[in-house]
């Protein structure tokens, strides 16, 4: 059987030959996916696959959590909500000016 190494956002799904079926209703393939984004219920879950043959002659799904947009929005996210620089002083003007601006000595 071919080895797979299990890895975050990675998985595989396996042929079920009809005779080990428990009922015609089972599906064809049956697999996991280990996950490396957090979802929520009602989220879309992306997922591609690729066909290959294996050593015993069935049929191996390799799957990929396809988290590209995910991701990319959860920088975005991460960015919009990241601490801002702060300057010291107060707003006069228009400008930032610093308090010993206005000490006069």
């Amino acid at each position: 059987m071919t080895k797979h190494i299990e890895r975050a956002g990675s998985g595989v799904m396996y042929w079920e030959p009809q005779e080990t079926r428990k009922s015609p209703k089972a599906p064809d393939f049956k697999g996991f996916i280990v996950l490396e984004c957090d979802y929520k219920a009602g989220e879309k879950l992306r997922v591609a696959a690729w066909q290959h043959p294996t050593s015993q002659g069935t049929t191996l799904l390799s799957l990929k959590e396809d988290n590209y947009s995910k991701k990319k929005k959860m920088e975005e996210e991460a960015y919009a909500n990241a601490p801002k620089e702060v300057h010291r002083g107060y707003m006069k003007n228009g400008k930032v000016t610093s308090y010993d601006d206005d000490v006069p000595f």
